[in-house]
């Protein structure tokens, strides 16, 4: 039932000075909505919000561009990927939105991002045309924010400053998506229900709110309380205000992504994300992540996955490398210890299936993605798996197997080079090697034992 809620004119703060956040538990967890079956959705702030990320200074134009065909691919259709936002600030953001909108991709939609300013509407929908029908603009909702950030005197001052630019919008017929900022510390029932409820009555209904993470204090346990414990959080703000709601996570705590999945579960119909998790400090919610997480919950709508490896090269090319343990798009299905090589060798013909991949590599467009590195920890299996494809690509007909007195040779050799030498004097080990073994030297020191050369070889 939704209650009618008055603003706190008291300050509500959450300092810990500087130490981890803890958290409050409840006695009963948060309960999902009854009855919530409107599709979820995906939206992307990876030109907005990650291209605030401090490890390169500017996204390319042509980058820009290149990324939002790159995620019509991946959307292909199906509608999930909603929306992607963008800045019109500089002469670059305007050219972007204007050859952006030219496109003409119903999805996902081009949507902006400005300031809490009536002024700002007007200038994007002169710089538009009136061709952006949507728009993100800020409204700081936590007191750290109104008043320590801001200055502002009193919470009833805020909302009337935050309301002139949503009225605004709605003048020139532009949806208005109101940015909850901090809402993870905010004064829910002092402030932030009052705020959108009040929105909402003179925008009748139709202001859409995105819930912001802000700096990560987000948790997504179902028993975590106001205003930290996600769950709580948004079933809270959608039982009292039966808004559209979205969520924007960061990742400072690692758990953007199970935020993302809470929110979903608990009354958002969409999560704010950015590829590669790119943002500021430890960066937003990953948009692959959330894609396969979509997938898994919901089905699959159509997605076309294979485009996540171009979508990470362009990203490496023009911003910053990719982890290479990142889940989906690093390079994630590569193994070196030795139990796991031999996982991998057999599951090909294994009745229950993969036994060491989460998934078949070749969804996300990774073909060739199975394959072994040799290193300290490889063993049998690994060096057969090399072996094999060197003796493949070589053109010579012989093939290795576990037992074979050559690989017990290899392995000897790896080990003796990785062991390095024992100074008894000194009581350590010294001249240890600490690279992979290249497919090159396995074949190398296969050829010492056997005699191969080129493409002949001798049993």
């Amino acid at each position: 039932m939704v209650t009618e809620n008055v603003v706190n004119a008291d300050r509500v703060y959450y300092n810990f000075q500087g130490r981890m956040p803890p958290v409050t538990l409840e006695s009963e967890p948060a309960q999902p909505p009854v009855g919530d079956t409107e599709p979820k959705l995906i939206t992307d702030t990876t030109l907005r919000d990650g291209a605030q990320d401090s490890r390169f200074p500017l996204f390319p134009n042509e980058a820009r561009l290149r990324y939002v065909d790159l995620l019509h691919e991946l959307d292909n259709g199906t509608g999930v990927i909603d929306a992607i936002e963008t800045f019109i600030y500089q002469k670059r953001d305007l050219w972007v939105l204007d050859k952006l909108l030219e496109r003409g991709y119903e999805f996902p939609k081009i949507t902006t991002w400005i300031r809490a300013s009536p002024r700002d509407v007007k200038e994007l929908y002169e710089a538009s045309q009136g061709r952006v029908k949507e728009t993100g603009m800020l409204a700081s909702s936590s007191d750290h924010h109104i008043f320590d950030k801001l200055g502002f005197r009193s919470k009833e001052e805020a909302i009337g400053k935050y309301l002139k630019p949503i009225l605004t919008a709605l003048e020139y017929d532009i949806t208005p998506r109101v940015h909850l900022e901090d809402t993870t510390r905010a004064d829910i029932y002092g402030w932030v229900i009052p705020f959108m409820q009040t929105v909402l009555q003179q925008t009748e209904g139709r202001a859409k709110f995105r819930i912001c993470d802000t700096i990560g204090w987000g948790v997504p346990d179902p028993y975590v309380a106001l205003p930290q414990g996600i769950p709580h959080l948004v079933s809270t703000l959608y039982r009292e205000t039966g808004a559209e709601l979205e969520f924007h996570g960061h990742n400072d705590f690692g758990v953007a992504t199970a935020n993302s999945l809470a929110a979903w579960r608990y009354g958002c119909r969409k999560v704010n994300t950015a590829f590669a998790s790119l943002g500021e400090r430890t960066g937003n919610t990953s948009l692959e992540q959330m894609v396969v997480t979509y997938e898994r919950f919901y089905g699959d709508p159509g997605f076309n996955l294979s485009v996540l490896p171009e979508m990470a090269d362009l990203v490496s090319d023009n911003l910053t490398p990719i982890s290479r343990s990142a889940p989906i798009i690093g390079d994630v299905f590569t193994t070196s210890a030795g139990i796991h090589q031999a996982g991998v060798a057999r599951q090909k013909e294994a009745p229950g299936g993969l036994i060491y991949l989460a998934y078949d590599p070749s969804i996300v467009g990774r073909d060739s993605a199975e394959r072994s590195v040799v290193g300290a920890l490889s063993g049998a299996e690994g060096i057969v798996s090399v072996l094999n494809a060197e003796a493949e690509a070589r053109g010579v007909e012989q093939r290795f197997a576990t037992t074979n007195r050559v690989v017990k040779h290899i392995y000897n050799k790896l080990q003796d080079a990785y062991n390095g030498e024992y100074d008894e004097e000194k009581d350590i080990w010294t001249e240890y090697r600490t690279t992979f073994f290249t497919p090159e030297e396995i074949w190398e020191i296969a050829a010492e034992s056997l005699d191969l050369d080129g493409g002949s070889s001798r049993a």
